[in-house]
């Protein structure tokens, strides 16, 4: 198994589990029980052969379980410290099970960088997987690309509008972490999601009109200029998506500029009415 996918499953148990501790009314248990599942959960695995690894903490746990119980140990008194150390932290309690305003919106907005590094991750997955058919993966990460900027758009709009969110700041959050492991066409195409959610949850329709259009154009005219070299590389050189298929993505692109601002400008001469 891709050992990034095992990553993503340990902190997004370690994020779950922690919701389900809310409940738990005696603050003392309450935090030791979220330090807990962060550590075992969340702890860099050590693993020690020729050099010093990081794996999984689940992986190097049946690996080599001595050195990273060490790490656990460390781990789990570094999240003990920092849980009852920070208020909020020590005192946030939740139903459960949890809406999905609060699950996703509420507490600290800088949880879209978690989301947004568990996406991005994911993606890496897929683009460094080895044992699917190629085909498979390239529709999956598509799929993930027009995803995070999906996602971005609701996280941003639902934060804007209920939390009085940093209209300008959230949509950076959860583009951030994947600039550092993908191409920038994806940091762009999500950071573009979120600012137009943003705007429309601020009622700026028109501005987020032509910001939606300029982020689709600009990543047509990229995947054109792909399709070009892909026509013009030499035989021993491949872009991937080919000619044909960096030519559809381009079309798609403007597509989505041209339905997005009808949507926003409609949208706006709504308001005024």
């Amino acid at each position: 198994m891709n050992l990034l996918l095992l990553y993503v499953a340990s902190v997004i148990g370690a994020f779950i589990g922690w919701y389900a501790c809310g409940p738990i009314k005696t603050t003392g248990i309450r935090c030791v029980a979220r330090a807990s599942l962060i550590a075992f959960l969340c702890a860099p695995g050590v693993l020690v052969g020729h050099g010093i690894g990081v794996a999984p903490t689940l992986f190097a746990l049946i690996v080599q379980p001595p050195f990273t119980l060490i790490s656990i140990a460390i781990t789990w008194m570094i999240a003990l410290a920092l849980i009852f150390g920070i208020p909020v932290l020590r005192r946030h309690q939740n139903r459960w099970p949890p809406s999905a305003q609060e699950f996703f919106i509420d507490g600290y907005v800088f949880k879209f960088l978690l989301f947004g590094l568990l996406h991005g991750m994911l993606m890496m997955a897929v683009l460094y997987a080895d044992e699917t058919p190629y085909g498979v993966m390239q529709a999956i990460g598509y799929v993930l690309f027009f995803a995070g900027a999906a996602i971005n758009f609701v996280l941003c709009f639902r934060a804007v509008t209920s939390k009085n969110a940093n209209p300008y700041l959230v949509p950076v959050l959860f583009a951030a972490p994947v600039f550092f492991g993908t191409a920038p066409i994806v940091s762009l195409l999500w950071l573009g999601g979120g600012a137009v959610g943003s705007l429309a949850a601020c009622r700026h329709h028109r501005v987020a009109a032509l910001v939606s259009a300029a982020g689709f154009l600009l990543l047509a005219a990229n995947s054109l200029v792909r399709s070009y070299r892909a026509i013009d590389a030499p035989s021993h050189v491949t872009i991937g998506g080919g000619v044909a298929g960096n030519a559809a993505i381009a079309a798609l692109f403007v597509v989505l500029a041209i339905v997005s601002s009808w949507a926003l400008n409609r949208r706006s001469a709504a308001d005024r009415l």
